[in-house]
């Protein structure tokens, strides 16, 4: 752990706790007073009531209203500000324990995108309880979590990798935009209800009607007006103004049902854009240079007004709609056709604004996105950024460690497979590193194709697909065993190197589910035939034989892990060797616990 960063954090915790204090005591002043303010306005006009008519309790009662309402505003304020001020300490509370290794206590792990089919987030740790997702995630909305997921679960194209990292190291060094950014997401109660879909099929409906025929009907009452006036004077028959304002009785009447429906929908579906409108607020008061920062910026300041203006005009539309719920909505509407004005109004903003609703809210997605991998950048300064081409499957990787193990407990290895067809062999005891090290390898992968930093002294690869066969389980609903789980796994693998498209695949204690001969036979077509095919990859194995196929194929390379038993204890030292195991602790370990023999 860098203790710099450590510090950082514990710095900025101890100013927002100090700005939160402050804040919390002009609130709780504020809790003292109003009633105090009150309870002077109401003997004021006690004593003004009581016969003691003088202007001077007037001018007190009216002061003191006038405070008791200045007093209510500043309160909301001081809330709203004591909310934000509450999600900083959090957000760098979190932060060190994150630093800690507590961050497996974070509430939200992803969960939801776990997906046992996928050809590697599974196997990986990316989703779930202790996931790389719960350690990285600082998204506030739903639709930042998904983007964040996205890029974890499918590598991005090089260009695009290129631009992310530019991005990341960017933002890395933005942590007070960051924090910002994050608990303004924050303050909206804090996350996610309400469903995106439907707001965005709110925002891109059919419009009802065309403007041509709207603004003839919109004239009606100015037309009703003239005429009525007119009529007044005696320039024409006084009743003539009837005739237009029977008109527009009978477009309320026929519009009723049809305005009801909009105006309740629009009135459910808006509230979900007030989150979103604080977070462009944000991203459009801030100047990047980043390329990919810079264009997704631009997107939002196409035209002549920002985004969250645009969502700002639309609250005061919906304001309007709430005129429906005032005693004189029935005469207003019908002498002004008020609800077709503002029926009008809110298709209007649908045709211009609500068509880029869409656009604006992948905008936050990716800068949520973005933010929550830049926290990599910035907590750890000793990783590196990755160098990815589009050459033939290659990995080289020196001091390769796995992300989600704390820095003191954390053992790195050199990693090589320098050329298509490459494939290592990695035996040893059990407990001893093996699985570790193909989950090293394929988690550092997947942050190196989100475009992220990854836990290295040096690392360079090709640009490939990764598969794994590491957690394989059974599936009773199915009908399928742990066996025949692995199979499919294993064909879904070499399926895929026979596209000749580049990958790297991950594959952990091959064949476990049957008996040693057929294990080792298949084991050894599987892998002369993933060598032949281009592919490179890990096998880890207790199956000694199999190294043999290192004497027949050079591009097959035997590595081990070892132990050390000393009485009772077992001791591993994690450090990745060259050469077959030699070394075995199976009935080691069932002594230790006691297992007769």
């Amino acid at each position: 752990m860098d203790d710099s960063i450590y510090k950082s954090y514990q710095i900025k915790r101890e100013k927002v706790s100090t700005k939160l204090s402050a804040i919390n005591k002009q609130n709780d002043l504020l809790v003292i007073l109003r009633p105090l303010v009150f309870l002077a306005a109401v003997g004021f006009s006690l004593a003004y009531s009581l016969g003691s008519a003088k202007p001077g309790y007037l001018f007190g009662i009216g002061l003191l209203a006038i405070i008791f309402i200045w007093m209510i505003m500043k309160h909301k304020r001081i809330k709203a500000q004591f909310n934000y001020w509450e999600s900083l300490v959090s957000i760098n509370d979190n932060a060190i324990r994150r630093l800690d290794g507590h961050w497996v206590e974070f509430s939200n792990n992803g969960q939801r995108f776990i997906n046992p089919e996928h050809r590697y987030s599974l196997d990986l740790n990316i989703f779930g309880q202790g996931s790389l997702f719960q350690y990285i995630n600082a998204a506030t909305s739903l639709v930042g979590e998904d983007r964040l997921a996205q890029m974890l679960s499918s590598p991005a194209e090089l260009p695009e990798i290129d631009h992310r990292q530019q991005a990341l190291r960017e933002l890395s060094l933005r942590l007070d935009w960051r924090q910002h950014f994050q608990a303004t997401g924050m303050l909206e109660n804090g996350k996610k209800t309400g469903d995106l879909e439907k707001l965005l099929a709110w925002a891109e409906e059919r419009l009802l009607f065309t403007n041509k025929y709207t603004s003839l009907l919109l004239i009606t009452p100015v037309i009703t007006l003239i005429l009525a006036v007119l009529g007044y004077f005696h320039f024409i028959p006084w009743y003539i103004w009837a005739f237009p304002f029977a008109i527009q009785i009978v477009i309320v009447a026929l519009m009723g049902k049809t305005v009801q429906q909009t105006f309740v929908k629009t009135s459910n579906t808006v509230n979900e854009l007030k989150r979103y409108s604080v977070l462009l607020t944000c991203i459009e008061s801030e100047n990047f240079a980043a390329p990919l920062l810079n264009n997704l910026r631009n997107k939002l300041i196409r035209g002549s007004d920002a985004p969250s203006r645009q969502i700002k005009q639309l609250f005061t539309i919906v304001e309007m709609t709430n005129m429906r719920y005032s005693s004189l909505h029935p005469i207003i509407n019908i002498s002004l056709l008020w609800d077709m004005q503002t029926l009008v109004k809110l298709q209007k903003w649908r045709s211009t604004s609500g068509r880029l609703l869409r656009t604006w809210i992948e905008v936050i997605a990716e800068f949520e996105a973005l933010s929550s991998l830049a926290g990599l950048v910035y907590d750890h300064p000793g990783w590196v950024m990755p160098e990815i081409n589009d050459a033939k499957p290659t990995l080289k990787a020196v001091a390769l460690g796995h992300p989600l193990i704390k820095d003191e407990m954390r053992v790195c290895n050199d990693v090589e497979l320098s050329e298509p067809g490459t494939v290592l062999l990695i035996t040893g005891s059990n407990m001893s590193g093996k699985s570790t090290l193909l989950r090293t390898v394929g988690i550092n992968l997947v942050l190196a194709y989100a475009g992220a930093p990854v836990c290295a002294g040096q690392f360079r690869c090709s640009l490939m697909d990764v598969y794994s066969s590491i957690y394989i389980n059974d599936n009773l609903e199915k009908n399928i065993s742990n066996f025949y789980a692995e199979l499919l796994r294993i064909k879904l693998l070499v399926d895929a190197a026979r596209t000749g498209k580049p990958m790297i695949f991950l594959i952990d204690e091959i064949f476990k589910g049957t008996n040693s001969k057929d294990r080792i036979l298949g084991s050894k077509a599987v892998i002369k035939n993933l060598h032949e095919l281009g592919a490179i990859g890990l096998v880890s194995t207790h199956d000694l034989e199999l190294s043999e196929l290192e004497d027949v194929i050079p591009l097959i390379k035997n590595y081990h892990f070892t132990d050390k038993i000393s009485g009772k204890e077992i001791t591993f030292d994690y450090r990745l060797k060259p050469g077959v195991s030699k070394s075995t602790n199976a009935l080691a370990l069932m002594k230790i616990i006691g297992l007769e023999l």
